[in-house]
């Protein structure tokens, strides 16, 4: 078994009165909503990365959108197989409140991820839709530090 520590930055993608998750495709999370999420590359700051992936992976601009601040730090541990290879993961999860100031947002124009099927806004309460335990943990975060929007 493959054991690994993985580091990701999540963002917290705050528009108006919602935010935007990711609907996954990959087991074992498979149907779940997360947080957008990126791997920070070697000699590189966690808001680096999320400056560069949010403007790659959601082509919003650097005027689109504003970083806020550091919300939480978040661990998960998770055993799944991938490519016939068994893995258990330790994801530390770095997730930052990130606004969004573009006016009209267009979800048509964000291309889906290779570990997500699609983009959704979503009321913090909404209870239809299931989340990781990443992004219960960054809602929990938010209620308890007044964080709505």
């Amino acid at each position: 078994m493959q054991k690994t520590i993985r580091t990701w930055v999540y963002s917290v993608l705050k528009y108006k009165n919602k935010i935007l998750v990711i609907k996954k495709w990959r087991w074992p999370f498979t149907g779940l909503y997360d947080l957008p999420w990126w791997k920070i590359e070697h000699r590189e700051t966690n808001l680096q990365a999320l400056e560069r992936e949010l403007k790659e992976e959601t082509w919003l601009k650097k005027e689109d959108f504003q970083i806020e601040k550091l919300l939480t730090a978040e661990e998960d541990f998770v055993k799944h197989t991938w490519k016939w290879v068994e893995k258990d993961e330790h994801i530390i999860a770095i997730i930052y409140l990130v606004k969004i100031t573009k006016e009209n947002l267009n979800l048509s124009y964000i291309e889906n991820g290779w570990d997500a099927n699609w983009l959704l806004l979503i009321n913090l309460d909404d209870e239809v839709v299931l989340k990781t335990s990443i992004l219960k943990k960054a809602i929990e975060k938010m209620r308890n530090n007044y964080l709505f929007y």
